[in-house]
């Protein structure tokens, strides 16, 4: 726990200032969408199914997007820049959903807006820190930016429910406006940090080349918000056309790169299986809370939607005890045995949900203690998977396939977000269902599909670990 108490303060003054914007956006985005489905069904009268379906679009375009952030912020205006202009974007997008009024006039480019500034912001910070520390304080900082997570999840809902749903947007305007802020009046402590474009001035030229592939990508953000069912077809071509454009040097590649990629593809199999789960969060298990969890807990009554609180939670207590354990174990817990163990988890986090479903009480509902674990296990499985899925993938990936697998890795991220919005539309019950015990049967159902399917991919990681960690030390020789 020294990360959390002595480390704390004793970091640069570029460190908290990173830290601190990473956490205003982070209140920005999750406070948006802890509530977001929410708003989809109960103001703009959406059934659950497109609700979803618009909501994993949504985030689709947030983290595909963000291989433009990152090829902007390290070779065209620098990630100073890219930050500042993804801030700016991300609260004129929030502006636009305050001021919406319920409209789809100002709706859908509001959501537009922000996924596109959420993907000129998001990777950047990290690449700052990374310039700092090296990676050696990267605990301290998930550990600080999840406050952001926290502190957004249990107000947004709170004022949603008690005030009105466009002040709970205002929040989102709030915490870019201080991002904003801290970059404006905290530059200098960056002056050090950065890639050479961050060196350069931007040109008159470079500007509009930017302020044109902005507008672009917003136009185009809107337009498959608008059009949903070609979202898919459209990332299709995406990916297959990133696979055309960089085939020759993937078939250049020796036989040992490209068991190095063979790793690499692999573990982007298991990014994508552990986002999809993770996105079951503010949609199906948003509303199995919503529906069939007591809202007391320490006979304290809180919203359902703030449960989604409980992730960032367990990842702060736990994140201290799991780096030092993997410390300690070092090479004798290899990466790809704590992968399968996250996948592990990840299952056991669905798998104990029908289990507490048969402990409802008359009216179908069950201790809030079962989903406590849940997002306790899921949370566990979360710091095995994604953070130590990246580290791979930047040591194994060959210098001449870095945008490609960089590209392919945020392209992942959208397939999941996806995959996930039709996994959870199989949890919607019937429109003619009063009883809520079917709902709880259906809802049993599926997470048990979910956990059981992530089980068998978790005893594969389990089998394969050994295999893979030859591999990976064969292409190390």
């Amino acid at each position: 726990m020294s990360i959390a108490t002595q480390d704390l303060f004793n970091q640069s003054r570029s460190f908290y200032l990173v830290s601190i914007l990473e956490l205003w956006q982070r209140f920005s985005y999750y406070g948006l969408q802890c509530i977001l489905p929410l708003y989809f069904v109960w103001q703009l009268e959406m059934t659950l199914a497109d609700a979803f379906r618009l909501f994993s679009i949504y985030v689709a375009l947030a983290f595909g997007f963000i291989s433009v952030g990152r090829w902007l912020g390290e070779q065209v205006i620098g990630i100073k820049h890219t930050l500042l202009l993804g801030s700016l974007i991300m609260m004129a997008g929030y502006v636009l959903l305050v001021f919406s009024n319920r409209q789809n006039e100002l709706f859908y480019p509001g959501l537009a807006t922000i996924a596109i500034g959420h993907g000129l912001f998001k990777t950047n910070p990290a690449s700052l820190l990374s310039g700092i520390y090296n990676r050696t304080r990267f605990t301290l900082y998930h550990i600080l930016a999840c406050l952001g997570s926290i502190a957004a999840v249990l107000l947004t809902p709170w004022i949603a429910h008690h005030y009105d749903w466009n002040i709970a947007f205002s929040l989102s305007v709030f915490g870019m406006f201080l991002v904003i802020i801290h970059l404006i009046f905290g530059k200098h402590y960056l002056d050090k940090q950065g890639t050479l474009a961050d060196q350069q001035p931007v040109s008159l030229k470079i500007g509009l080349l930017v302020t044109t592939i902005i507008a672009v990508a917003i136009v185009f953000g809107i337009a498959l918000l608008r059009n949903q069912k070609v979202a898919p077809w459209v990332l299709a071509i995406l990916v297959i056309a990133c696979v055309i454009f960089y085939w020759k040097d993937i078939a250049r590649l020796k036989s040992e790169m490209r068991r190095k990629m063979g790793v690499i593809f692999i573990l982007l199999f298991i990014v994508f299986v552990f986002f999809t789960l993770y996105l079951q969060i503010p949609t199906s298990l948003n509303f199995f809370a919503i529906n069939h969890v007591s809202h007391l807990v320490f006979n304290i009554s809180f919203l359902p939607e703030q449960f989604q609180a409980l992730n960032p939670i367990w990842i702060i207590i736990t994140a201290p005890m799991l780096a030092a354990l993997y410390n300690r174990l070092g090479s004798y817990l290899p990466i790809p045995h704590k992968l399968a163990i996250g996948m592990v988890l990840c299952s056991t986090s669905f798998l104990i949900l029908p289990w507490g479903a048969a402990f409802s009480d008359s009216s179908g509902f069950i201790s809030a203690n079962w989903l406590i674990l849940s997002y306790a296990l899921h949370s566990i499985g979360h710091l095995s998977i994604s953070a130590l899925g990246l580290i791979v993938v930047n040591r194994m990936v060959p210098s001449e396939l870095k945008n490609f697998i960089t590209i392919m890795w945020f392209f992942t991220f959208a397939v999941a977000a996806l995959t996930a919005g039709k996994i959870a539309s199989k949890t919607i019950p019937p429109l003619n269902s009063d009883s809520p015990y079917i709902s709880l049967a259906l809802y049993s159902e599926w997470f048990m599909t979910i956990g059981i399917v992530t089980a068998i991919i978790a005893v594969l990681m389990v089998i394969s670990a050994p295999l893979i960690h030859r591999m990976m030390q064969n292409n190390q020789d």
